[in-house]
């Protein structure tokens, strides 16, 4: 009986933890940036990690990066989400300044690359742009954020974190 019952229980776990699994992105990070897991954090919705380089903290941070996976939002259009993410910052910064690097819509991995631009924000004078890359996988949606302490992003920033997360790929 006991066995009976272990052998349910394991299969139990095995079917919850596997309908639990999130989609995975591989970003591979250029070592000059010397960046190391500054925040993890998880729940039912989401899971983000925060990125920053190793010497500096939450109040000197040179570059942070972002990634958050936003747990089973596939069905979701990857556009929707922009415009909603757009809106939101509209609302929270000065002079915004959005622009659209490249997107797919049809074969392959549904993504949206841009940049977002912003003189402060409206709770603080502090500036910060991003590049963001809001990418969907068979059940998430990820967004994977490269973001300065700048009004305008350098074109070498934006190029070289472009080309980051396109190189990204999902594990299996």
């Amino acid at each position: 009986m006991f066995k009976k019952l272990s052998f349910i229980f394991f299969f139990s776990m095995f079917f919850w933890s596997s309908a639990q699994k999130t989609d995975s992105l591989q970003i591979d990070f250029p070592a000059e940036y010397k960046l190391k897991l500054a925040n993890s954090k998880e729940n039912m919705q989401m899971k983000v990690l925060e990125y920053i380089p190793e010497n500096e903290n939450w109040e000197n941070y040179s570059i942070i990066v972002t990634k958050l996976t936003m747990k089973n939002t596939a069905s979701l259009p990857v556009a929707t989400l922009f415009e909603y993410h757009r809106k939101q910052a509209e609302e929270k910064v000065h002079h915004l300044t959005v622009t659209e690097l490249s997107e797919n819509k049809q074969t392959g991995k549904e993504y949206k690359l841009f940049t977002m631009e912003a003189d402060a924000y409206k709770e603080s004078k502090d500036a910060e742009s991003q590049v963001y890359y809001f990418v969907k996988g068979d059940k998430d949606i990820i967004l994977c954020i490269a973001a300065v302490k700048q009004k305008k992003l350098p074109a070498e920033f934006v190029d070289e974190w472009s080309e980051i997360f396109l190189k990204s790929k999902f594990i299996k």
